[in-house]
């Protein structure tokens, strides 16, 4: 079983489309999960080049584009793959267990 201190529901995983980026909030974090290919990745929704909410950008494949200066990044481990930003995504783990999707909050790493 799950704590529920460290893992936050997001939905059920056939509620999440593919390649549209979704805004959650955890406490005081934004994050931004995305479907690609049926895996659901989750980072940080906020840019780190002008903290744009990344959500309103868009998701194309693998990059997820802010929406203010097109920054994008790899949305499975947080890379930057153009700037104007050269700082990655904190990411976090995802759990799917009885198609529920779960984000793992305690130890978000960064590239």
């Amino acid at each position: 079983m799950m704590e529920s201190s460290q893992y936050i529901f997001v939905d059920e995983l056939s509620s999440i489309e593919e390649d549209e980026p979704r805004e959650i909030y955890a406490g005081n974090k934004t994050i931004v999960v995305g479907k690609v290919d049926g895996k659901v990745y989750a980072v940080d929704g906020i840019c780190t080049h002008a903290y744009a909410e990344l959500a309103n950008g868009d998701l194309d494949g693998h990059c997820l584009y802010c929406p203010l200066h097109f920054a994008s990044f790899d949305i499975r481990d947080g890379t930057v793959i153009e700037g104007p930003t050269d700082q990655p995504l904190s990411t976090y783990e995802v759990i799917v267990k009885d198609d529920q999707v779960w984000i793992n909050m305690k130890g978000a790493s960064s590239c």
